[in-house]
């Protein structure tokens, strides 16, 4: 059987590849760690997608054991939401023993499903076509309980998520307010895209005749919230950072403590020049301060009115200007200058550095033709 897809089919199949490339170069980064639940979400929705595809198109038959494999997915739409506010939101957010509860529609759902996929391709291709002849029905069944457990888990992850973004304080930060109205904004997609897929499935009970129409409108709104997260990442990829919003009204930390570790702070940076080393993280300045993590935290952003990688980078750049004005490595490469100055690629050292000074490092070279010795 050749594969013919309709043009829709395709968009749809063109989303589910943006969505596995968009969430595995975010995966990727080194500062997107609290965002993993996100992108896992957006992972899911292309698979979802696929298999949709593949079932509309018909080619189930021809790999019947994929039929309702992602099924269970949808359960964990909810969940990974909820989580991925509780990451962005938590101070310090590790993932807790009871969290797993949340699990639980999926894994009944999965359970329910165990005798199903076990049977046949030949069985499986069967149901298929039978159920391109008949309708769902309100008939109480175990399927329909899953159903039922489903809505009630999802929109209970929904109502959770809307109570932290309400009651969290707005942050003082532009990039934190930046990511809080995103939060909220996410929140919203995720939440008309759930509540505009229960009403179509309750109308298309009596009306089984606009079952395509909902089928379509359920992917065409996969297609949109995928595309939407891509968008936002482009024009905003700072957003999906590893920092967590702060929230800084409720610390104990005093003003002159603040004070007096910034001034502790500016001479470790200028005798130990940790920023030297690639892989310095917030824990090792923090440890180096004697401070928690949260502490330098909030004494780089109510402090210094800036973020750790920031902070590390202007430093960065700094000793690579004074590197560029000298003597010895005039006739140096970037790439070295770039590693010599903490930076642990090419790409990251000229983009932090026309960030900062509005040149490249060859026309900061070319202005300071004067050299003088580095010491």
């Amino acid at each position: 059987m050749s594969l013919n897809l309709k043009i829709f089919e395709l968009l749809y199949l063109f989303a589910a590849f943006h969505g596995v490339l968009l969430a595995t170069l975010l995966i990727l980064k080194k500062r997107s760690h609290n965002n993993r639940y996100l992108f896992l979400l957006i992972l899911l929705f292309s698979f979802y997608l696929t298999e949709n595809v593949i079932y509309s198109s018909g080619y189930i038959k021809q790999l019947p054991h994929l039929y309702l494999v992602t099924l269970p997915i949808i359960f964990l739409i909810g969940p990974l939401f909820y989580t991925y506010v509780r990451a962005m939101l938590a101070t310090e957010f590790r993932p807790r023993p009871r969290d797993l509860f949340h699990l639980l529609p999926f894994l009944f759902e999965v359970i329910i499903l165990i005798p199903f996929y076990s049977l046949s391709g030949d069985t499986k291709i069967a149901i298929y076509e039978r159920s391109l002849e008949t309708t769902a029905s309100w008939d109480f069944s175990i399927y329909f309980l899953g159903f039922l457990i489903y809505i009630g888990g999802t929109f209970w992850s929904f109502f959770a998520s809307y109570k932290l973004l309400k009651n969290h304080p707005v942050p003082s930060g532009s990039r934190d307010r930046k990511k809080l109205s995103w939060l909220k904004k996410a929140a919203i997609g995720f939440f008309s895209y759930m509540f505009l897929s229960l009403i179509l499935s309750i109308i298309i009970r009596p009306f089984p005749e606009i079952t395509p129409v909902y089928f379509h409108v359920n992917l065409i709104c996969l297609t949109v919230l995928i595309h939407a997260i891509g968008y936002v990442a482009f024009i905003s990829p700072d957003i999906f950072n590893s920092a967590q919003i702060s929230n800084y009204q409720f610390s104990s930390m005093s003003a002159n403590k603040i004070r007096e570790l910034s001034s502790h702070l500016e001479k470790l940076m200028n005798t130990d020049c940790p920023y030297l080393q690639s892989d310095v993280s917030a824990k090792d300045l923090g440890r180096l301060l004697n401070i928690s993590k949260h502490q330098l935290s909030q004494l780089l952003n109510v402090g210094l009115n800036t973020t750790f990688y920031d902070f590390i980078n202007q430093h960065r750049i700094e000793h690579s200007k004074r590197i560029l004005r000298s003597k010895e490595y005039q006739e140096a490469k970037i790439l070295h200058i770039a590693f010599d100055s903490g930076f642990s690629n090419k790409a990251s050292f000229l983009r932090n550095f026309k960030k900062l000074t509005g040149l490249t490092p060859t026309n900061y070279r070319n202005l300071h033709e004067n050299r003088v010795s580095i010491n």
